[in-house]
């Protein structure tokens, strides 16, 4: 056996400052490598965040690998809430129908659209498009 002991859960007070603190930084974190955002700028806000979140949540610590892969699964989670929100509204839905945490990652996304229009791409596929742009 591995002695190596899980994490404790995310809580959702970190999941909400993970979301603000990427709203923060989105420019450098979702912005295309190029003239404007390199990839050091895209790993020190990513570090940045990171650090903010151990300081605030000292009794546990957390990577930058852990906070990335929190924020990719929030990602997935919001996509798919949304939707089976959508079905049960039958047409469009209201933000406030959405739990607090997906409602920030919805700001920080720029994905409101996904709450009007009808999408049939899986809760992974903005995933993708998000790797592409790192």
């Amino acid at each position: 056996m591995s002695s190596r002991k899980r994490k404790p859960n995310w809580t959702e007070q970190e999941c909400l400052l993970l979301a603000q603190l990427l709203q923060e930084r989105k420019e450098a974190i979702r912005g295309k490598c190029g003239i404007e955002v390199s990839i050091q700028d895209k790993r020190q806000a990513w570090k940045q965040v990171a650090q903010s979140i151990n300081n605030v949540f000292p009794q546990i610590h957390r990577t930058v690998y852990d906070c990335n892969k929190k924020w990719e699964n929030l990602l997935a989670k919001s996509k798919v809430e949304i939707k089976r929100q959508k079905r049960q509204a039958g047409t469009g839905l209201s933000v406030d129908q959405l739990t607090t945490v997906t409602q920030v990652v919805v700001s920080v996304m720029g994905i409101s659209d996904m709450l009007h229009h009808n999408t049939e791409d899986s809760p992974s596929s903005g995933l993708l498009e998000i790797k592409k742009n790192r």
